[in-house]
């Protein structure tokens, strides 16, 4: 009697937890979009990947923004556990100078989070206003973005995407040293060496073979640059299993 009442203790938190984990549960691959800088009037749009890690249908409620002047919207309000979404975002920078923060709030019926926020953010140049370049002493690397999102992609397909980046600084820049966060990902510099102002590519290789649903890869370089000294991008992709 003893031992029957002991195991029946010991599985009650067991049954408890597995309560816990239960249910619909939404994740977002990426939070938040940094997209740099635009001249005033620009649209911007990017597509947020959200997806259902727990075990029951999540459905997406309500999406607000924090400004009229940001607009979003669901690619599916039902997403099957397991199984990815897209949130559409634009963003009209007409009216709109200066440093920008945007929300997005998703509203679901994950009891756990039933608000998720989602960030873009830049800067929104006049259109009449010329972008000084900056007066940097020593090498700086800068990258036009620094992330790229492939979307929805094939099981077993290798894309690719190809970043550029700029010695903005005032001395030779020296990029010693670049690694990636997975072996199915391969980068590939034009040079590791740039005089100041001189431009440069990082051609970066996916292959998705044997991966599915939501998978984000970073690949980061090492530079002489002062103040980032290492400088990380990142990936992102939705695999869709082959069907066999």
């Amino acid at each position: 009697m003893k031992k029957y009442l002991l195991v029946s203790l010991l599985l009650i938190p067991v049954s408890f937890l597995s309560a816990q984990l239960s249910g619909p549960r939404i994740q977002a691959a990426i939070s938040q979009y940094d997209f740099g800088e635009v001249t005033e009037g620009v649209i911007v749009k990017y597509s947020f990947q959200v997806k259902n890690v727990g075990d029951q249908m999540l459905r997406i409620t309500n999406i607000m923004t924090s400004c009229g002047c940001t607009a979003a919207a669901s690619q599916n309000d039902e997403i099957l556990p397991g199984k990815t979404t897209s949130i559409n975002v634009e963003f009209n920078s007409d009216g709109k100078v200066g440093l920008q923060n945007k929300v997005i709030s998703v509203a679901s019926n994950d009891a756990s989070q039933p608000n998720v926020k989602l960030e873009i953010k830049g800067k929104v140049v006049p259109k009449t206003a010329k972008v000084e370049q900056p007066k940097i002493i020593g090498a700086k690397l800068q990258f036009e973005n620094t992330i790229h999102d492939f979307g929805k992609i094939k099981e077993g397909s290798v894309v690719d995407y190809t970043f550029k980046y700029k010695n903005i600084g005032s001395s030779f820049l020296e990029i010693s040293h670049v690694r990636t966060s997975c072996g199915c990902t391969a980068a590939i510099l034009s040079g590791k060496s740039l005089k100041p102002n001189e431009e440069g590519t990082l051609k970066v290789e996916f292959d998705s073979s044997n991966r599915e649903g939501v998978v984000t890869r970073t690949i980061t370089l090492t530079s002489n640059d002062a103040s980032e000294p290492q400088k990380v991008l990142t990936i992102v992709a939705f695999i869709e299993k082959t069907k066999e």
